[in-house]
């Protein structure tokens, strides 16, 4: 995800547990990242807290934080509810092991920590706080939110049998779709692994993007590797193992996400071996979504728009710029008083599926 021409360092410490830092790049050219786990992690501490809609920064150590208890858990460790004493804000923290991260990890970790430290301004993707090294852990804070759409919709449909209406959908699109773009205009790179768990809401019905660490470096607009992504939402071009790829393989993503999210199952049996994955994706029809589709109807925008981005042939797949022209972008890209309906209906479904976890099936 960074220029070849920029090397990984650390800066020497100025205080306990509190770490200058350069913006960090990383080379994916072979085995060139060869580093000491622990140095990784310690070049990622920051020991000060910033707040994007603050000018003030806090310097702050473990001490300054109230665990509030783990709200997930990954290959890496885990993230936890924390609050900053001194501003009373919460956060998501996420508790890196050092002794867990391999040198594969080590570069999605960077990968990651990367793209939100540079994507300050990006519309809707998560923002970074701060970081702090601690007892051989990397603990870095970033922005809270309460749900991720994969849960949210599958409650919706699954538990509650109800469905979410277009306004939503179209807000859940267009949020989407402006930080993908920001991704690939300001950062050169696309995310990659496009799909619900990765896409975040919060109580008052903002929508952002995250989960950076497979992001790939585009050049000359394309993308030349093949080993990244949740399989379920690869596009035909890259179950394939084509090679080269670019922006319009997260748009596929981005159609089979809102699929699901429209009609609240996924759009292909499940598949037991990687045959039957090539045998649907590359070798028959895409997804279709129809204006009657069971017992919901779905408009003529809609149902153009996520067609469009199920084109099977990535050479004739829009990229987002040419999305941005239908007229399902338009109409809730505009603002007003259905967007405005949607963020609070999402906020409302965030706090729904905070108070009543489930175990999601299907």
């Amino acid at each position: 995800m960074a220029r070849d021409d920029e090397e990984l360092r650390r800066i020497p410490n100025e205080r306990p547990n509190s770490f200058s830092v350069r913006p960090l790049s990383l080379s994916l050219n072979g085995n060139e990242v060869e580093v000491i786990e622990e140095s990784v992690l310690r070049s990622l501490s920051t020991g000060m807290l910033k707040y994007p809609d603050e000018d003030r920064e806090y310097t702050f150590n473990y001490t300054n934080l109230i665990d509030r208890g783990t709200i997930g858990s990954g290959n890496f460790g885990t993230v936890n509810k924390m609050i900053h004493r001194d501003t009373g804000r919460e956060m998501a923290v996420k508790r890196i092991r050092c002794n867990n991260v391999d040198k594969r990890d080590q570069q999605r970790l960077l990968r990651e920590h990367d793209t939100i430290v540079k994507s300050e301004r990006g519309p809707n993707i998560v923002k970074f706080f701060g970081a702090i090294f601690h007892e051989g852990d990397c603990w870095i804070c970033m922005e809270l939110m309460d749900v991720s759409l994969d849960p949210l919709y599958k409650r919706v449909y699954h538990e509650k049998h109800s469905r979410l209406e277009e306004n939503v959908i179209g807000h859940i699109a267009v949020c989407t779709i402006d930080a993908l773009d920001y991704l690939k205009k300001a950062l050169s790179i696309i995310h990659r692994d496009v799909k619900p768990s990765n896409i975040l809401v919060d109580r008052t019905g903002q929508v952002k993007l995250c989960d950076f660490g497979i992001c790939g470096q585009l050049e000359d607009s394309v993308v030349k590797t093949h080993d990244a992504g949740c399989q379920p939402y690869l596009a035909p071009e890259r179950v394939t193992n084509y090679g080269h790829y670019d922006v319009r393989a997260d748009v596929w993503s981005l159609g089979i996400t809102l699929y699901e999210i429209s009609t609240g199952v996924f759009p292909y049996k499940e598949w037991v071996s990687p045959f039957d994955q090539i045998t649907a994706v590359v070798n028959g029809d895409p997804p279709i979504l129809r204006p009657n589709e069971g017992q919901f109807h779905y408009s003529l925008p809609l149902v153009k728009f996520v067609n469009t981005c199920l084109t099977k042939d990535f050479k004739t797949r829009p990229k987002y710029d040419a999305l941005k022209g239908f007229d399902f972008y338009r109409i809730y890209s505009a603002g007003g008083p259905a967007i405005e309906a949607a963020k609070e209906t999402l906020g409302e479904m965030a706090l729904d599926c905070l108070a009543n976890p489930v175990e999601i099936r299907g």
